[in-house]
This record gives C-alpha cells, sequence and structure tokens, in this order.
C-alpha cells in the first residue's frame, strides 16, 4: 500500500503539472520536486515518464474495469510483464461458444479517457515508440488475437489471416478513439453514439470468419 500511495502522489503530480504546461516540457525533476520526493524514488517505481503515462492509464482503466465487472470476467497480462500485470486491461465477456460482447468494454474504455481527457489528449498526440499510443496498440494487438482465435474454436484460418484481422480491428478501436481524444470537442462519451453497433468489432469478426468458413465448405 506503501508503495502504491507513493506512485500515485507521482501521478497525481504529472497530471497535476500537464494543466499548467505541456506535457512534453515536463522533467522528471519538475515531477518529484513537485511531489517532495527524490529522483530515486522517481526511479524505483517508473522506468522513465513514458511508463509513468501508462501506468496511469492502467491504473484509470482497471478501476473502472473492476467497478464494472466481476473478478471471473477480468482479463489479465501475464504476471511476469511487470507491475502492469496487477490491473485488469480487458475483458471475456462470452455469449456463445463462437461469441463475444465486449461493448461494455469499450464503454469503459472512452470513460477512462474522458475522465483526464486533457491529459490523454497530449499523452496520445506522442507516437514515439515507447508512447502511450504504441504501447495500446500492442497491448490491444495480442488481445484481439486471443477473441479471434476464441471465435474461430477450432475452425482454421491461416496464420496471415489472423494477423491481418487482429491488426486491421485493433487499428480500428484505438484510432477511433484516440481520434476522438486528440482531434474533438468532448461533451459525451463515444461509446454512446454507437447504438445497435456498439459491439461491432466482434460482431464484424464473427461475420467475416463466419463467411470465410463458409466459403471453404462450398
Amino acid at each position: 500500500m506503501k508503495a502504491l500511495n507513493a506512485m500515485l502522489l507521482i501521478a497525481e503530480t504529472f497530471i497535476s503539472l500537464c494543466d499548467e504546461m505541456p506535457l512534453k516540457k515536463i522533467s522528471i525533476s519538475d515531477i518529484v520536486e513537485r511531489a517532495e520526493k527524490n529522483r530515486k524514488t522517481f526511479y524505483y517505481h517508473f522506468e522513465n515518464k513514458d511508463h509513468l503515462i501508462i501506468w496511469i492509464f492502467r491504473y484509470d482503466l482497471a478501476q473502472i474495469l473492476q467497478n464494472r465487472f466481476p473478478e471471473n470476467v477480468l482479463a489479465y497480462e501475464d504476471p511476469k510483464s511487470g507491475n502492469l500485470a496487477q490491473f485488469p486491461y480487458y475483458i471475456m465477456q462470452k455469449t456463445g461458444v463462437r461469441s463475444l460482447d465486449h461493448s461494455q468494454f469499450f464503454e469503459c474504455f472512452s470513460k477512462t479517457l474522458n475522465q483526464k481527457s486533457q491529459f490523454y489528449k497530449q499523452a496520445l498526440l506522442d507516437n514515439s515508440p515507447g508512447s502511450l499510443r504504441n504501447y495500446l496498440y500492442n497491448l490491444y494487438l495480442e488481445a484481439i488475437k486471443k477473441d479471434i482465435m476464441l471465435i474461430l474454436a477450432n475452425r482454421y484460418l491461416s496464420k496471415e489471416n489472423i494477423q491481418f484481422l487482429a491488426e486491421f480491428y485493433t487499428c480500428a478501436f484505438l484510432y477511433y478513439f484516440i481520434r476522438k481524444c486528440c482531434d474533438q470537442p468532448r461533451s459525451t462519451q463515444e461509446s454512446s453514439h454507437a447504438g445497435p453497433f456498439a459491439n461491432i468489432i466482434h460482431s464484424s469478426l464473427e461475420m467475416e470468419i463466419k463467411e470465410v468458413q463458409l466459403k471453404r465448405k462450398l
């Protein structure tokens, strides 16, 4: 608990500094000075500023997911992946043997960005290798691949096709939310606009895979 409190203090200090100056201009020295900590404390918990940004997102998302879903629905990374593995980042909401409904996850993802919209807007504009934007792509690419394998349910699809679908739908989902966060005024949650299409990523995946399987049988 003491470690978490220190990490939250550093995170909250960083976010408050983002209200005063551009995120890119904030140094680790600025953060630790305002938080009344030392650099050793910062580096004990975080590798660098990018890691801090990612940690903030994962913590924020985890709080929302844990308030929305029972534990058995939440998805976690392998514990070996580091201190982020304690936070759920996704869900597994089955509605049938080969069906998933993750519409509520997308609502949670949207809500996470909305709660600290100015902070995440600055963070997501960065496209450097260690940025939050690139981290999210790699994180959810693997999650979508797992979803595809569940939808396939032992049916055949080439590795190349699986990779294409995972990349395509990961980009579609992330680009939608990133663009909304970075480019447009935010009066309502983006996911509320989806209506009957709230689960479009997974319903579309199911439809495309089903169509391919039907063609193979002809």
